[in-house]
């Protein structure tokens, strides 16, 4: 099993590209096949923000959806992907879990409904079910995960 980080993350080490391993389904991703998301950091005066590029095939063609998240407190942050959505800026992304290595992530949303497990590289399944197991321990059902299809 993976190492995991204790305390809040290093956003810097955070970014760059995430592929998706295995995701409860939303209906957002409906159709969707090699997920993976981009992070950026950049800066608004101090406060720093995460320029996000969530990115899929359906269909074979290329779908990609841009937001931006505001950091919340050491692993939370509050995403949107329109002006229309989120516009409390709740918290609604969470990193549960991390390896030290900043290679393998446990993600979702504080209420439990989405999921995504997320690696720097096409991981084996066995690994994939070690990490949905970190998943239950935190709270979330895994009885509907979806996995993505890569090839390793």
């Amino acid at each position: 099993m993976f190492e995991a980080l204790i305390g809040d993350i290093n956003l810097e080490k955070y970014m760059g590209q995430w592929l998706q391993m295995a995701a409860k389904p939303a209906f957002f991703q409906n159709g969707c096949n090699k997920s993976y998301a981009k992070y950026k950091l950049e800066y608004e005066g101090n406060t720093p923000i995460v320029k996000v590029e969530n990115s899929c095939f359906k269909n074979g063609k290329l779908s990609v959806s841009n937001g931006t998240a505001r950091v919340k407190s050491g692993r939370t942050l509050s995403v949107k992907f329109s002006p229309f959505m989120n516009i409390f800026n709740k918290p609604n992304y969470e990193i549960y879990y991390i390896d030290k290595g900043y290679n393998v992530a446990v993600v979702g949303s504080p209420n439990k409904d989405y999921l995504w497990i997320l690696s720097r590289q096409v991981i084996s399944k066995e690994q994939i079910l070690e990490l949905l197991e970190v998943a239950s321990g935190f709270g979330f059902d895994t009885s509907d995960i979806k996995f993505d299809i890569w090839e390793k």
